[in-house]
């Protein structure tokens, strides 16, 4: 029994969304927040996964395209790293709003290329797995899958917020009360 939980302990692991979402985050939190309140960086987290770190997979499922895990990472780390290097660090006052700000203009000039390396991608894996006689087992897409996670935790905030007085108030209108 032993030999067996050594030899799963020794195993890499896969890479999941979950992992890859955490790490990413754990590497905003290093490079621009320094010293802040757990209670800062809770509320500043979830609007970081949304719009910092899921955004760009929700791009590239957008348009038909992934990338490997790697690759994704290290997309968004050059990111980051530019935004250290050459950004005004010194003038932000909102981190989560700066940051989704530099992800989205990123990709605006850089979109095309990480499209068409999608692509490329995506067509080569495609004659691949065709030749192939036998596919014994697909590794989930990490990008889709972090497009999913984008997909709902936007929709599951956006249903989440109270209607507007007014709006509740002719609701219940509306039902006879």
């Amino acid at each position: 029994m032993q030999r067996c939980q050594l030899i799963a302990a020794d195993r890499p692991k896969q890479e999941t969304p979950i992992h890859m979402v955490d790490d990413l985050l754990d590497v905003i939190r290093r490079q621009f927040y320094g010293e802040i309140t757990d209670e800062r960086w809770a509320q500043d987290r979830y609007f970081l996964k949304i719009h910092v770190v899921t955004w760009p997979a929700w791009w590239l499922n957008k348009r038909g395209v992934t990338l490997p895990p790697q690759r994704y990472q290290q997309i968004l780390q050059d990111i980051f790293t530019g935004i250290k290097q050459h950004g005004k660090t010194g003038e932000v006052t909102h981190w989560p709003r700066y940051l989704t700000y530099c992800v989205q203009q990123h990709f605006k000039c850089h979109g095309d290329e990480y499209y068409s390396e999608g692509k490329s991608l995506r067509l080569a894996t495609e004659r691949a797995l065709s030749r192939a006689e036998a596919v014994t087992g697909r590794e989930p897409d990490l990008i889709a899958s972090m497009a999913q996670v984008h997909q709902l935790m936007r929709h599951s905030r956006a249903r989440a917020r109270k209607p507007s007085p007014e709006k509740a108030a002719a609701r219940q209108e509306e039902l006879g009360l």
